[in-house]
C-alpha cells in the first residue's frame, strides 16, 4: 500500500494507465521521489517525467490499494513480440530431478541480425553425458510445449551462476558471461533446431 501523499500507477508503456489485475510497469510520484540523476540529464529524462512520475523499473499489478511486484522490466524476455517471464523458464528447469532450486537463470541475448535468442543456463551436477543430453532435450521440449518458443539450453558446473554482493543470482552478469563464451550465429542456429544438435550438446555438457 502506498504511503500517504504518494501516488502509484501501473502503466502499459509510458501513458496508458491499467486497471486492477493488469500487469505493467510501476510508476511512482510523491514528496521524496528524486529530482534526477546527478549530471545525467539523458538518463533522468528517460526515468522521470516533467510532472514528477518516476519509472521504477519494477513490473507488477494493482489490487485495490495493494501493489504486487512480480519482477523487473529489464528482465523481461521479448521473443517475436511476446513478453516471456524468465521466472517461468527457471521454474521449468527447477522442476527437473537433476536441478535444485536456484540453479537456473534465464535471459535473452542478441543473435544474428539483432534477433533476440532465449537462453536458459542450468547448473547440473550429473557428469554422465547421456543423462545431461537427456536433460537438455527434455528442457528444450518443455519450453517449446509450455511457452511456444525455441530456447538455447546450456548446462554448467555448480557455482557457475554469478551472484550480486548481497548473494542474489545476477541475470545481467550471467548474460554478460554467456556472451563472452558464445558465437551468436551458432547460438541462433542451434536454438532454432536448424544446425546439427550434436556439437552443441557436447558444448553444453562440458
Amino acid at each position: 500500500m502506498p504511503l500517504p501523499n504518494f501516488a502509484v500507477q501501473i502503466r502499459d508503456g509510458e501513458e496508458t494507465v491499467l486497471d486492477d489485475w493488469h500487469s505493467g510497469v510501476i510508476y511512482l510520484r510523491g514528496p521524496s521521489v528524486m529530482s534526477g540523476y546527478f549530471n545525467e540529464p539523458e538518463i533522468t529524462a528517460q526515468t522521470l517525467s516533467e510532472d514528477g512520475w518516476l519509472n521504477t523499473g519494477d513490473v507488477g499489478y494493482r489490487i485495490g490499494q495493494s501493489i504486487v511486484i512480480t519482477g523487473r522490466q529489464k528482465d523481461i524476455i521479448i521473443i517475436n513480440g511476446r513478453n516471456i517471464w524468465p521466472q517461468d523458464l527457471e521454474y521449468l528447469a527447477e522442476q527437473q530431478p537433476e536441478v535444485n532450486i536456484g540453479d537456473a537463470l534465464a535471459f535473452s541475448v542478441p543473435g544474428p541480425e539483432d534477433e533476440e535468442v532465449c537462453v536458459l543456463v542450468v547448473q547440473c551436477r550429473d557428469s554422465d553425458l547421456d543423462r545431461r543430453t537427456s536433460l537438455v532435450n527434455r528442457l528444450s521440449q518443455l519450453v517449446h510445449l509450455e511457452l511456444g518458443i525455441d530456447c538455447y539450453i546450456e548446462l554448467v558446473p555448480s557455482h557457475t551462476l554469478p551472484r550480486t554482493s548481497s548473494g542474489k543470482l545476477s541475470r545481467s552478469k550471467a548474460r554478460q558471461q554467456f556472451n563472452e563464451r558464445h558465437d551468436p550465429v551458432q547460438l541462433k542456429l542451434t536454438a532454432s533446431g536448424i544446425a546439427d544438435p550434436g556439437p552443441a550438446l557436447k558444448q553444453n555438457t562440458a
